[in-house]
């Protein structure tokens, strides 16, 4: 298949997904919870930044112009934990030294 046809064909399915997020986000956003628990449960949330900013993008998707966001209720949502600082020497801290000189 052409590159151009494979590209149009994406544009497509991009657009329809959108269309279903928009008409359907308190599924969408309760299956972005999931998934996000599962790839933090299965990584141990290392990649805990980049899953967080991937669950902003869907709110933002399915945000509807003009109607606030209401939070569902806190039973089984993910929740990200407060930020990790530079002090923290836990696992999959800032630095992997854990050499006591260094900051």
């Amino acid at each position: 298949m052409p590159l151009m046809r494979r590209v149009a064909m994406l544009g497509a399915v991009v657009a329809a997904a959108r269309s279903y997020a928009r008409q359907n986000p308190d599924k969408v956003n309760r299956y972005a919870d999931r998934a996000a628990e599962f790839v933090n449960s299965k990584t141990g949330g290392k990649y805990r930044r980049q899953v967080d900013g991937a669950l902003r993008q869907v709110r933002k998707e399915t945000s509807v112009p003009g109607r606030p966001h209401v939070p569902e209720a806190a039973g089984g949502t993910y929740r990200a934990p407060n930020p990790r600082t530079p002090n923290d020497r836990g696992p999959g801290s800032y630095y992997p030294s854990s050499r006591a000189d260094r900051p």
